[in-house]
């Protein structure tokens, strides 16, 4: 059997400063206020849409039970089809309204971890993807009463769905909102077969979402607006995703840069002619941008806290200086920068660094570069802001082994860096000696951090259009990392970290089996249990977050504990099927066991594309 992913819940609905689609299930309207007509009848289609899904998942699960009928497999499998797409027509209503239900019908196969009521709060995974690891397995028959359990608790999912639906008001400016979302959900998680992993349908789930795009929009086609672009995207995005190659076979990228970012601007540009705003809330994914590929489609300080003041190039200068003062350390001999060298892009090119007695460090030292643009921090994701990061780094013993409030008295007294502090943070109230105060040198390091946000690898150049950045091994890389590869779906596009797309509120760990050494036969894992440390339950052990591989060409060694030295090494333990492949056997592996099959000129075409991920402007080494 297949397996996949952890999902965990720490960080879901405590991230981003402020969403559009409700953290939970509550009937909601918008920020524009009441509901208006054509949003309603959008809302009345999906309304519709989900009396067929209930339809389609009722005759899935009388299929179900006739399992061990001749041809009862197959009966089901194509009502299992049949279902999925149902659900596809409506998803970006049941994701935008119901998120929470809409999760749990369509998830990750594997437990969720509910981490604030303990280890023992497990909870088995629920709805389509559980059906389809069955359904295709090796074994569907003999897994039949499962199956039928599964099937019921999907139905039970969509009446639920359904009697939140029919409660929801819904404005226009949101159900375009919502549009764009599915556009973006579609190149991050659709094509890249994220919610279809065993069957392999993602393509034709992604024609499928594309229809329910097209049917949401239909009240507004009376109205003023250029549709005929607009339509002739839809009709040649779903020729492509139609026109019969596998996921391993499709040019992700050219459908992507042909189809999906050019109908994704359609769209904008028909709410435009609508005259529809466009709301004004706070998410990662900017509201203005048209796709996720967009230069300026990522608000850094959406990942920062409710509370954080806007970042200021003032702060962020303070911060640099900051960055490489070694009076923030006990013993005034180590800086941030004495691990986090920007000449190495922010690593230290190490496998793993020295604590202060000497001692070698359990983990690799990451990059901050991109820091700002993830949910949650440390290989372990315990701490969940930047601002939390500097504190722990600073005052953990085996680090810099130092006190924020002693190094604001310290730094107090330095005049020139004191007129620094006044200036960058002019706009707050200052009471007696309290100019320089921890919670003022844990915000000028995490605005420095967040300033070094870097998206214009020949990558992103690429994916906006600019095609000849690119090489023609580049590209067949990042279809490999899409496709074949299966790489995106955990290094989630176009950040590649494991921040899950479009709202980016939530952030997956992963079991991989990484080895103590770098061999290929008889390894042993890793000793470090990893995020369970924190949590203590069971299916995070040996769990870690999925970094970034932006710059990853600069940031050797590879993985939390440094274990490979190249990324031709780093490929072979994934085409292998990561530990299950060299000999290590964990339950709770979430990577898909699988050998890749890759050939030798699709695993230097991967190389290739993560060089072209490079974007080290600011370190020296662009």
């Amino acid at each position: 059997m297949k397996t996949f992913r952890i999902s965990s819940r720490l960080l879901a609905g405590v991230l981003v400063a402020a969403c559009v689609a409700p953290a939970t299930d509550t009937p909601s309207t918008t920020s524009t206020g009441a509901a208006e007509p054509r949003a309603m009848q959008v809302v009345g289609i999906w309304r519709s849409g989900l009396d067929t899904l209930a339809l389609r998942t009722a005759q899935l699960d009388s299929a179900a039970a006739r399992l061990a009928e001749p041809d009862g497999v197959e009966r089901a499998r194509n009502a299992f089809v049949a279902a999925r797409r149902a659900f596809k027509l409506v998803e970006l209503g049941l994701e935008y309204y119901t998120p929470s239900t809409a999760r749990n019908m369509n998830g990750p196969a594997l437990p969720e971890v509910e981490e604030t009521e303990g280890p023992e709060a497990v909870f088995p995974p629920t709805g389509f993807q559980v059906i389809e690891e069955i359904l295709y397995g090796e074994d569907p028959v003999g897994d039949a009463e499962r199956l039928t359990q599964e099937t019921a608790t999907l139905r039970q999912l969509v009446t639920r769905a359904s009697t939140m639906m029919a409660a929801q008001q819904s404005t226009d400016d949101h159900v375009r909102d919502a549009a764009k979302l599915e556009v973006a959900r579609i190149v991050t998680l659709g094509i890249t077969g994220f919610d279809s992993p065993v069957a392999g349908h993602s393509l034709a789930e992604a024609d499928a979402a594309l229809e329910g795009l097209v049917r949401t929009l239909a009240p507004y086609r009376s109205e003023a607006g250029n549709w005929t672009r607009f339509d002739t995207l839809v009709s040649a995005a779903r020729g492509v995703l139609m026109a019969g190659a596998s996921r391993e076979t499709f040019d992700h990228f050219a459908f992507i840069v042909d189809h999906a970012n050019p109908l994704a601007r359609a769209l904008r540009d028909t709410r435009a002619a609508l005259g529809i705003e466009t709301p004004t809330e706070r998410r990662a994914f900017r509201m203005e941008a048209a796709t996720v590929f967009d230069s300026n489609a990522f608000d850094v300080m959406a990942f920062a806290p409710l509370d954080a003041p806007p970042m200021t190039e003032a702060q962020v200068t303070l911060g640099r200086q900051l960055f490489h003062d070694t009076r923030l350390s006990g013993d005034g001999r180590r800086a941030c920068s004495s691990c986090h060298l920007p000449e190495k892009a922010f690593t230290d090119g190490l496998k793993v660094n020295a604590a202060r007695g000497g001692a070698p460090l359990s983990r690799n030292t990451p990059t901050v570069i991109n820091a700002g643009l993830q949910v949650g921090v440390f290989s372990d994701l315990r701490t969940t802001y930047l601002e939390d990061q500097v504190t722990d780094v600073v005052e953990n013993v085996d680090e810099m082994h130092g006190s924020l409030d002693a190094t604001a008295a310290t730094l107090a007294r330095d005049a020139s860096l004191a007129a620094q502090f006044r200036a960058a943070f002019a706009e707050e109230p200052t009471r007696g000696d309290t100019l320089v105060t921890a919670a003022r040198i844990r915000t000028a390091l995490a605005a420095y951090q967040r300033s070094l946000s870097r998206l214009d690898s020949p990558v992103d150049r690429a994916l906006r259009g600019e095609v000849g950045a690119l090489s023609a091994d580049e590209r067949l890389g990042f279809n490999v990392f899409v496709g074949k590869g299966k790489c995106a779906t955990c290094h989630f596009l176009p950040l590649t970290n494991g921040t899950v797309p479009p709202m980016y509120q939530k952030a997956e760990v992963e079991v991989l089996g990484v080895p103590s050494r770098a061999v290929t036969a008889n390894a042993t894992v890793d000793p470090d249990i990893g995020r369970q440390r924190l949590t203590r339950a069971e299916p995070h052990k040996h769990a870690f977050r999925t970094p970034s591989i932006r710059n990853v060409a600069l940031t050797a060694p590879y993985m939390h504990n440094g274990v490979y030295r190249t990324l031709e090494e780093v490929v072979d333990f994934y085409d292998r099927g990561g530990g299950a492949g060299i000999g290590i056997a964990l339950d709770n592996q979430t990577l898909p066991p699988d050998a890749l099959k890759l050939t030798a000129r699709e695993k230097r075409a991967l190389v290739a594309f993560m060089r072209a991920l490079t974007d080290a402007t600011g370190t020296g080494r662009r």
